[in-house]
């Protein structure tokens, strides 16, 4: 593993960080691809990674172990297959729309190393759900558990937008363990409105379809609290858990101050306090609803504070970016959720 960490920090991450950041993603994403292909490679990378975890339940869902890959790295279901091999216990695919999107200009990511962030202005490009669909049909589903993570189009109205998300669900519904719906993404308009009642009509179209499918909201670290409070007592009647938290608009929470003009969402160490702090707000409402907490997660002291919190399973993105693939082992081999 040390091997590998220099590997890592001293060649491979020196060089990709010198590249813009969506042409690096696209050459880990191309190598990645070609890995999936090759069995012996990802039988390899499982066991250079392989971690001592213990599967955990929640919400009637097993899961290999408490710790996820989030959405947006493997948009259309091309590489899942690999990515379980760094020894993740579950994964979100997408964030996926009904239709094709190619998402917004380029320049589109922004690195701030020295505060360990990320500016993502992305603007959900994916191939579709027809499309995803067929990908997962052909390459079929990971050993661990999958979770897709859905949004509206970011041209669909809010009126309909019940509509639009219950259709690209018809479409997945069976390929998928559990599912996203994603109300929070930073780089679309927001939804104006009274929140809950737009969650309300998302979760109730959603529900007429399949009464029993496992759905978590993610939720923005940016809503009010009575907004988290009023989509708690939601989820929990409907027996939805919640995603907290998604990236955040703000830029207060950074000192870069040549960043306050470009849009985005903003994730890594500087999102960390307002995620836990939304994941207080939640356990405060309601003992009852499932957690997953993302955002700032970057060790096992991230980790074990979150769960005391009362969350019960945990994402990473951009750490993985930031410390390498080994960022899961170190996690999962540390402190309170190494396996006795």
């Amino acid at each position: 593993m040390r091997m590998v960490d220099f590997l890592y920090n001293k060649i491979a991450k020196p060089i990709l960080f010198k590249i813009d950041p969506e042409v690096a993603h696209g050459m880990i994403f191309s190598g990645l691809k070609i890995s999936s292909k090759l069995d012996i490679i990802k039988k390899l990378i499982s066991y250079i990674y392989s971690n001592s975890s213990e599967p955990v339940l929640v919400n009637g869902i097993k899961f290999k172990n408490c710790l996820g890959f989030a959405a947006g790295f493997d948009k259309n279901a091309e590489i899942y297959d690999v990515i379980e091999s760094f020894g993740f216990g579950f994964m979100e695919i997408g964030s996926v729309t009904l239709n094709p999107q190619q998402g917004n200009p380029k320049p589109r990511i922004f690195r701030i190393v020295d505060e360990y962030g990320i500016v993502n202005h992305m603007g959900l490009n994916n191939c579709g759900a027809i499309k995803v669909r067929k990908n997962i049909d052909k390459k079929g589903k990971p050993s661990i558990t999958m979770g897709i993570n859905i949004a509206k189009d970011n041209k669909c109205d809010f009126i309909n937008a019940h509509k639009n998300i219950s259709e690209c669900f018809k479409i997945l519904k069976d390929v998928g363990d559990f599912f996203v719906i994603n109300i929070s993404c930073p780089n679309v308009n927001s939804y104006a409105g009274n929140l809950s009642d737009y969650v309300h009509k998302i979760i109730n179209s959603l529900r007429e379809i399949d009464s029993e499918e496992p759905l978590f909201i993610k939720i923005s670290p940016d809503i009010a609290d009575n907004e988290v409070f009023d989509i708690t007592l939601l989820c929990e009647r409907y027996n939805c858990g919640i995603v907290a938290t998604n990236t955040t608009k703000r830029r207060d929470i950074i000192k870069r101050r040549d960043f306050d003009k470009i849009e985005g969402g903003l994730s890594g160490k500087p999102l960390k306090n307002l995620s836990v702090n939304k994941l207080q707000k939640i356990r405060d409402t309601s003992k009852k609803v499932p957690i997953i907490s993302s955002g700032g997660i970057f060790d096992s002291m991230d980790v074990s504070e979150r769960k005391n919190l009362g969350a019960d399973l945990f994402e990473i993105y951009t750490s993985f970016i930031y410390e390498g693939p080994s960022v899961v082992k170190k996690i999962l081999n540390q402190g309170a959720l190494k396996k006795s």
